[in-house]
């Protein structure tokens, strides 16, 4: 099985300025290529006699134009071609649709390498940048495939190695679950246990809006005074306080996701959850920020992953399955429900419900009824 395990890095400046670097020539060889499928496609429709442009990396490195291509590692560059020739054939097989050109202000600073690599304790060794110093030491043990380097918007230095590696099962336990997904808790479980929902965006949007309208301010004082942004110290000091305060949210959120999913694979032999159609609820504008806060689908990634590697089975119910509307003592049907009722009493057998746990334990009846 094959593991990732992302670490804070700390280049030195050296180091840095040649990580950056490859940044940039991984971008820029990447728009090359682009191009020059996008233009032999066109010219092939036009004259079906046309020549294909070829060029490579290594007959691009030869031209005198191009000649600072040499001075990054050749695989992080060679790796660049894969990944569009993977990508274009993706077009025709999902909807993330045609490639597109990558921009230096806004795409993601990252590349990755497979030649070269060594790990020692808590340092790495990378061709052309040399021993860099790791926050932490490598999780798994086995063969290493690939790291990748990239770099946050608030600045901070990454690697993330992938291992092959041995899969070792968690021994089997009892526990069986089912847990409805929720705004106003996080989620609730078929136990009666209802997960806090830390609202991790809200609890820090008002300081991201006083910051957010402190950096519109310098971007227009930049216009004003016709600077480059570059060149605007006090602007790029304030897009680097905006970026923190994303990354705590994305950080604080990801921690908890990662903590409950543990616990949750570790406790329970059965998991059974709602398939919930994200993307369509995101489309209801009066919910949309909180059900983005809450990332839903980041969780479910992380109960699909850790129950692969744990030997747990995750069952995932239809989203149109009435999970809120049936008894679950009953099994009695009692229609849709408005959603500030929050307690019901069933008009067959007069057990009185609390909506959301009775939900949950219908989920859970319903996975183990695919079981059996």
């Amino acid at each position: 099985m094959k593991k990732a395990h992302k670490i804070r890095i700390y280049p030195n400046n050296r180091q840095q300025v040649q990580i950056q670097k490859t940044f940039g020539c991984v971008r820029f060889y990447w728009n090359f290529l682009l191009e020059q499928r996008m233009t032999n496609y066109k010219m092939k429709q036009v004259d079906e006699n046309y020549q294909e442009d070829k060029t490579t990396y290594a007959a691009l490195k030869k031209q005198e134009e191009y000649a600072w291509l040499k001075d990054v590692e050749a695989q992080a560059l060679s790796q660049v071609a894969m990944d569009l020739n993977k990508a274009y054939k993706n077009t025709f097989k999902s909807s993330f649709g045609f490639p597109k050109f990558k921009s230096k202000k806004y795409s993601k600073k990252a590349y990755r390498t497979a030649v070269g690599m060594k790990v020692n304790g808590q340092y790495f060794y990378v061709a052309k940048v040399g021993w860099v110093k790791m926050a932490e030491i490598l999780r798994f043990k086995g063969k290493l495939m690939n790291v990748t380097i990239s770099q946050s918007k608030a600045g901070k230095y990454f690697a993330s190695f992938l291992v092959e590696t041995e899969n070792i099962t968690a021994e089997p336990v009892q526990g069986v679950i089912g847990i409805d997904l929720g705004l106003t808790h996080f989620c609730i479980t078929s136990a009666g246990e209802k997960i806090e929902n830390n609202h991790f965006y809200r609890s820090l949007e008002k300081r991201l809006g006083i910051e957010q309208r402190k950096l519109s301010r310098r971007l227009e004082t930049a216009k004003k005074q016709h600077r480059p942004l570059a060149e605007c110290k006090n602007y790029q000091k304030q897009k680097l306080k905006v970026a923190r305060i994303h990354e705590k949210i994305a950080n604080q959120r990801t921690d908890f996701l990662h903590q409950l999913s543990s616990r949750i694979t570790d406790e329970n032999q059965i998991i059974c959850i709602e398939d919930l159609n994200v993307k369509g609820l995101i489309k209801n504008h009066k919910l949309a920020k909180s059900i983005s806060d809450v990332s839903w689908h980041e969780f479910v990634r992380q109960l699909t992953y850790k129950s692969e590697w744990k030997g747990r089975t995750l069952i995932k119910i239809d989203r149109f399955f009435p999970s809120s509307q049936i008894c679950s003592s009953c099994g009695h049907n009692d229609g849709k429900k408005e959603l500030n009722i929050r307690e019901w009493t069933c008009t067959v057998c007069g057990t009185t419900h609390d909506r959301d746990i009775n939900a949950s334990i219908n989920i859970r009846t319903e996975g183990l009824s695919g079981i059996a």
